[in-house]
């Protein structure tokens, strides 16, 4: 009997061992959990995860392309334009214009407008001088244009635009109820805008005229 108490002893002391080792290795467990659940809520992801599953993108604010100033071409038009002097200009002088299909297209026809030269004018409704303002709504003196418009007939080759053009200073009201100036002279350059007609959709040509 006395032989088996060394034996327990020995037996107890193992056991107290095993236990205190199990309980230090639990406690060490649960406080890496705990520091790690801690440092995934302040990253929003857990370390070697997918970033894009757990956090959103930040937003961005959406740049506008800067509007271009002065004569505008539309890009890739089936069509080339010629055009006569367009300098040292005064009122009651001509400028010829000859619009030219090409790529084997057509030209049904020129719509053509004395507007402001410091715009880019790309859009149809940026040739209406009442809705948009860049444009003249009248000649500025008899014997000169303010729009000029060729319908082009069959077989839609070339076609030809003469437009007079005239100086001066126009006041008009829009259509919103404000009021828009336009000048044409030896400090205000102008330009001619053509809208060029083809087969499924137009274009926009803008061409700069300067004045004496």
């Amino acid at each position: 009997m006395n032989r088996r108490l060394p034996f327990l002893g020995g037996l107890l002391a193992v056991a107290v061992v095993v236990v205190t080792i199990a309980v230090i290795s639990t406690r060490s467990s649960s406080s890496s959990s705990s520091s790690r659940d801690v440092e995934v809520a302040a990253n929003g992801v857990e370390a070697g995860g997918n970033s894009n599953e757990s956090t959103e993108s930040s937003p961005t604010t959406a740049v506008k392309p800067a509007q271009p100033e002065g004569p505008y071409t539309t890009p890739d038009m089936p069509m080339s334009v010629s055009v006569s002097t367009t300098e040292g200009l005064v009122s009651g002088d001509v400028v010829s214009v000859k619009a030219s299909p090409s790529n084997g297209s057509q030209a049904f026809g020129v719509e053509a407008r004395l507007c402001r030269g410091d715009v880019a004018i790309a859009f149809d409704g940026q040739m209406f001088p009442t809705r948009a303002g860049l444009c003249i709504p009248k000649p500025f003196a008899q014997g000169t244009d303010s729009l000029v418009e060729v319908a082009n007939r069959p077989p839609y080759g070339p076609v030809a635009v003469n437009f007079t053009v005239g100086t001066g200073s126009q006041t008009f009201n829009l259509q919103d109820g404000t009021q828009t100036t336009i000048t044409c002279d030896s400090t205000h350059p102008c330009q001619l805008v053509l809208k060029l007609q083809y087969p499924n959709g137009f274009g926009f040509q803008g061409v700069p005229l300067t004045f004496r």
